[in-house]
């Protein structure tokens, strides 16, 4: 049986869906093409244009990231882990993908580098092995904003401009 597909306003849901099952039974908002999650803690958003950079350095930059760029695809960085990044000419959606990194919500699929960087985060307790679930949401949201804020800023402002 097919469910019907429900339109949503926003990525949390889209991206809670896909952490949930293993497919979203929501339509992705408004300038979004596709989210689907490629690896345990990856996350591909396709944008339905190339992802501006200027404003994704704006927005980072408010959220408190920094961004690297260089003969690579931009990077957003957080204590020296990268959280987002540009897609490059090599993936699937070339410039208008952006991957986001998160926390999967069991040990067993965490990376060995993703264990590394919960220890460090407060996500992941070194000694018993648990996640902290508190920390595990507050890292993984403040991901999420930053690619919703850059999301609304580009695309449902614009809507908002050409209806007045």
């Amino acid at each position: 049986m097919v469910t019907p597909r429900e339109k949503t306003n926003s990525l949390l849901e889209v991206i809670s869906e896909l952490f949930n099952a293993e497919d979203s039974f929501f339509d992705p908002p408004s300038g979004v093409e596709k989210v689907e999650r490629v690896t345990f803690d990856a996350v591909r958003i396709k944008f339905v244009e190339k992802v501006d950079r200027d404003l994704l350095y704006r927005v980072a930059s408010e959220e408190g990231y920094i961004v690297e760029a260089g003969y690579f695809a931009p990077r957003v960085i957080d204590k020296g882990t990268i959280v987002a990044r540009v897609g490059s000419q090599s993936d699937p959606g070339g410039e208008s993908d952006m991957f986001i990194y998160l926390f999967p919500p069991f040990v067993e699929q965490m990376s060995m580098y993703r264990k590394v960087v919960g220890a460090r985060d407060g996500v992941l307790d070194s000694e018993s092995g648990r996640i902290d679930l508190e920390r595990f949401y507050e890292c993984n949201l403040r991901v999420i904003r930053l690619v919703e804020k850059y999301r609304r800023s580009r695309y449902e402002s614009l809507r908002r401009k050409l209806e007045l």
